[in-house]
């Protein structure tokens, strides 16, 4: 059985403490326990479509978004991209395709830039995970950005460090290509109020995630 968890996204200064948005993750049951996949590229068009769904007929009157991974060679897919699209049109949620940092050694650069331009032409939201790790570099963001709404940077990817400032070169470098190309820039993986604290103060951003503000949770399907 698959069934999405959901990781509540927060605007960087809601004082409502309502989650905007979710992150949707994949999880397989087995037995009563739940562990991730696995093979993701398993998943099927027919099962992503009935889990989104049924998930976005199931959310509070706060949740404006929702977000959910693919893998490259589901991405480059047009028939993935035909599913989004469908599922898009029966709700007013707006829904962003994460293109994950995993290497595919048999999609290229090409494929990936043909189908982020399908999904613009859609006009069906991208976001581009885990920026500046795995396959996600600067260089790979830059091919894309042109039909990319959103980056979203993960402080877990760079973890462990000693301090929140031996990586504020990549979160500058990402903070400031998102003003200078007008994206949306999520923050995920936030464990602390500290880190929290230097978010608001240093990278003012539109969207908050993590362990601090809330973990992964299965979420409601009927």
């Amino acid at each position: 059985m698959l069934a999405f968890f959901g990781q509540p996204k927060f605007a960087l200064n809601a004082t409502d403490y309502l989650p905007v948005g979710y992150e949707l993750f994949i999880r397989e049951q087995a037995a009563s326990a739940w562990h991730l996949p696995d093979d993701f590229n398993a998943i099927t068009v027919d099962q992503f479509y009935q889990l989104l769904l049924n998930v976005t007929r199931n959310l509070p009157s706060n949740v404006q978004l929702l977000s959910f991974n693919l893998e490259q060679q589901q991405f480059i897919q047009p028939a993935f991209a035909d599913m989004i699209e469908e599922v898009q049109h029966q709700t007013a949620l707006n829904i962003f395709t994460e293109l994950t940092e995993r290497n595919d050694p048999l999609v290229s650069d090409q494929q990936l830039l043909a189908a982020a331009r399908d999904f613009h032409r859609r006009d069906l939201l991208v976001c581009i995970d885990d920026v500046g790790t795995g396959e996600n570099t600067s260089e790979m963001v830059l091919k894309l950005d042109d039909y990319v709404d959103e980056y979203k940077f993960a402080f877990q990817n760079f973890r462990p460090f000693t301090s929140i400032h031996t990586i504020e070169p990549e979160l500058k470098f990402w903070a400031d290509l998102r003003r200078q190309n007008h994206k949306i820039l999520a923050i995920e993986g936030i464990e602390t109020a500290a880190e929290l604290t230097f978010v608001r103060r240093q990278y003012p951003c539109n969207l908050i995630q993590g362990y601090y503000t809330g973990r992964p949770e299965l979420l409601a399907t009927s």
